[in-house]
């Protein structure tokens, strides 16, 4: 963002140090979760997934707009839950 005094580029404001990034595995597809907000300010959670071993790479994505970061960190419990009863492993 350009401060009007000095036209100076300065940094966006973010509340958050960095995003929060969950990884989960499968034996043949990885699952990628990150909560983190644009440059808007706003929250928004990115799901992303990918083979492994499959030869066209078929891979996919979706992100949806949250309210706040409290209602994003709830949404990740709940992706969390819904993967590991799926058999995934959480990474990192």
């Amino acid at each position: 963002m350009i401060d009007p005094v000095d036209d100076l580029t300065r940094p966006l404001p973010v509340a958050t140090a960095c995003p929060i990034r969950m990884q989960f595995a499968e034996p043949d597809r990885v699952h990628t979760v990150v909560l983190m907000q644009d440059l808007f300010e706003q929250w928004v959670i990115i799901q992303g997934w990918a083979g492994r071993a499959q030869r066209r790479g078929r891979c996919g994505g979706k992100s949806r707009p949250i309210d706040s970061l409290e209602a994003g960190i709830a949404a990740l419990k709940d992706i969390a839950q819904r993967h590991q009863k799926q058999g995934c492993t959480l990474v990192s």
